[in-house]
């Protein structure tokens, strides 16, 4: 759907993350052997990572991962740390209309899970990923859309007991930030922010430290049968399995597997960070919280004071994927950063990245196993909320895979097996052209 440069897995997303991780990154081992192993896993990233960790440390089940670049190399490494729910496109009442309340309260419990399932994978496997910041904002950039989260609120609270506060702009400015763009938010208490790379690949060290086995730079070319093994072909290797977990997300490639071909559309997010602010900026433009924000457009800014006092700012991308398109994207993002909080303008952008989220036609996130194959499983279409998502789907994979539970005891309803399909790949980008112009026109009204 993309320009090849957003495939291009030789080297990784010139990244503020990969600039920090430190010597996190374990030398990589492709696949060059034939090989057998009870799971395999294609993808390795947070959904791949955690399958693999669980499979192997809760279950006592050898798995292998096939990553096609370096390990973490797709959006679990290059997102913007925003560890809270969400996880769909679906407004809370479309969700109830479409789902019921007994089936929104079990997602929504859910998600809450995935932030705790995160704190307690880093405590457990010594995980240290500067985690930070408590709760969640969600920023009124318009006056009338504080009657929005306000009705938010009363929801969060009615329908799942989540405690939440409103503020208009000038309490808001007090505990949060000012700007062009705050007209008063909406706390909730469930969300941290995180290094997402440093989390990622904290999720590879536990999961090789229990057993599995992680290959980077082992794109599959080919998945056959032979039997009742799987055989994924790599360039140098082969894979024999019984059962398969598809955990690419965003970064699948139509062709794989049939029936998961035109499930998923991915959508380009941009992300800048800038120098570590000083005293003095800060106080012109002050920021007094780590907690990660967003704000209440449909083409949102999500954005976060990062620990060493660098500040982070994302929003969605275009449509070509171009490294033409990712210049003209990176002069708009300063653009908007700057209006938005403008006693900033002069200071320095140190690193620009983009990369792929996964959304689906249902508009929530996908998981299960396939109904002629029932041992080829399958999560993604987390919708940019991946950090939590992403590793309890791995999670609840492995209990799956593993025989522990049944999909309607471990899996929200919500997101039980593969969303509707969508256009081919060659009408996806003006799927996209027309639903953004559209979202762009309702974030104006």
């Amino acid at each position: 759907m993309y320009d090849h440069a957003i495939y291009d897995t030789r080297t990784n997303a010139p990244s503020y993350w990969e600039a920090t991780a430190g010597h996190l990154r374990a030398p990589e081992t492709p696949l060059e052997a034939d090989e057998r192993c009870d799971v395999a896993i294609i993808g390795g990233g947070y959904t791949g990572l955690s399958a693999a960790l669980h499979l192997a440390r809760d279950h006592g089940i050898e798995a292998r991962v096939l990553e096609a670049g370096p390990i973490a190399w797709g959006a679990s490494g290059r997102n913007g740390g925003l560890c809270v729910t969400g996880a769909t496109k679906l407004s809370l009442q479309q969700m109830l209309r479409r789902h019921g309340r007994a089936a929104t309260q079990a997602y929504h419990h859910d998600q809450v899970a995935g932030i705790e399932l995160v704190r307690q994978l880093c405590a457990d496997e010594g995980v240290d990923c500067d985690l930070c910041g408590e709760g969640h904002f969600s920023v009124a950039h318009k006056p009338s859309r504080m009657r929005e989260l306000r009705a938010e609120a009363q929801a969060l609270e009615t329908l799942f007991g989540i405690r939440t506060a409103l503020y208009t702009a000038e309490e808001f400015a007090a505990v949060g930030h000012g700007g062009t763009e705050q007209f008063g938010a909406l706390w909730s208490e469930h969300g941290c922010a995180l290094h997402p790379l440093k989390f990622a690949l904290g999720l590879a060290g536990a999961a090789r430290r229990h057993g599995a086995h992680l290959h980077g730079y082992s794109r599959v070319l080919d998945w056959r049968r032979e039997g009742r093994e799987h055989v994924l072909q790599t360039a140098r290797g082969s894979l024999r399995a019984r059962r398969v977990i598809v955990a690419t997300n965003g970064y699948y490639r139509d062709g794989l597997a049939a029936a998961l071909d035109h499930r998923c559309l991915p959508v380009i997010s941009n992300i800048i960070t800038t120098r570590a602010l000083t005293d003095a900026e800060i106080a012109a433009q002050p920021f007094h919280t780590h907690a990660p924000m967003s704000n209440t457009r449909h083409l949102l800014f999500y954005y976060r004071l990062l620990p060493d006092r660098s500040f982070l700012f994302g929003a969605r991308g275009d449509v070509r994927g171009t490294p033409e398109a990712g210049a003209r994207m990176r002069a708009w993002l300063e653009w908007r950063f700057r209006e938005v909080f403008p006693a900033w303008r002069d200071v320095e952008i140190t690193h620009f990245w983009r990369g792929l989220i996964a959304l689906t036609r249902d508009r929530v996130p996908a998981a299960g196993a396939l109904e002629n194959d029932p041992s080829v499983w399958f999560g993604f279409g987390y919708h940019g909320n991946g950090v939590n998502t992403a590793p309890l789907t791995g999670q609840r994979l492995a209990r799956l895979v593993a025989g522990v539970d049944a999909p309607r005891d471990v899996l929200p309803r919500v997101m039980h097996g593969l969303p509707a399909r969508l256009p081919a790949s060659a009408l996806r980008p003006w799927l996209l052209r027309g639903t953004y112009l559209a979202l762009g026109l309702r974030d104006r009204l």
